[in-house]
């Protein structure tokens, strides 16, 4: 498998990984998005354009190496605010109220660009940070499968929800750092390799 496609393969990962947040989580299982919920999304949505970015230019030095770092700034800062929000969820799980700080009312995105005014639907915050279980409206009626799922994660999202192993925070700490990891690689990979070629 060549190393373009597995950048294409990270990339639209990431962004799925968003889509599913959204459209499943959100939309239809009604878990609001806290702050670093909104954080992880953002930071993913950009990782995942960076890897896609980086299998177009692949041979295009300059856009490469753009690429590289628009990847590894979204990866690198959506591990922290992953890590922010298992914090927080430890420091719910134990009680403890000084755990839970640093989490801001509504986003601040870079350049001040009002992410969340624009596009309220993908980032707005409207949950509490490190309380990720479903807040379903009373005037909503579920179907079969939302109210199976929603009663399944009413203790919070868990990827095992039964033995409530491995929390939402956890599972962006491992996402980002799987890509983090094979990114690099890639790169090492590809300095190693053929020299670059000229536009």
């Amino acid at each position: 498998m060549s190393s373009k496609r597995l950048w294409i393969y990270i990339g639209v990962f990431m962004l799925f990984c968003v889509g599913v947040a959204h459209f499943i989580f959100q939309n239809y299982l009604y878990m609001r998005p806290c702050v670093q919920c909104i954080y992880i999304r953002y930071y993913m949505i950009i990782a995942g354009f960076g890897a896609i970015f980086i299998a177009i230019f692949y041979k295009q030095i300059l856009l490469y190496i753009f690429g590289i770092l628009v990847f590894s700034y979204g990866a690198i800062c959506g591990l922290l605010e992953s890590l922010k929000l298992n914090t927080i969820h430890q420091a719910i799980a134990n009680a403890n109220p000084f755990g839970v700080k640093g989490c801001l009312d509504r986003p601040i995105f870079e350049l001040k660009i009002a992410w969340d005014e624009i596009m309220p639907s993908l980032f707005k915050a409207t949950g509490q940070c490190g309380l990720d279980m479903p807040m379903v409206p009373t005037d909503i009626k579920l179907d079969v499968i939302q109210g199976y799922f929603v009663a399944l994660y009413q203790d919070g999202w868990y990827l095992i929800p039964s033995l409530k192993l491995i929390n939402m925070a956890q599972i962006s700490i491992i996402i980002f750092s799987i890509a983090l990891i094979l990114g690099l690689i890639l790169l090492i990979l590809r300095l190693k390799g053929k020299k670059w070629l000229k536009y």
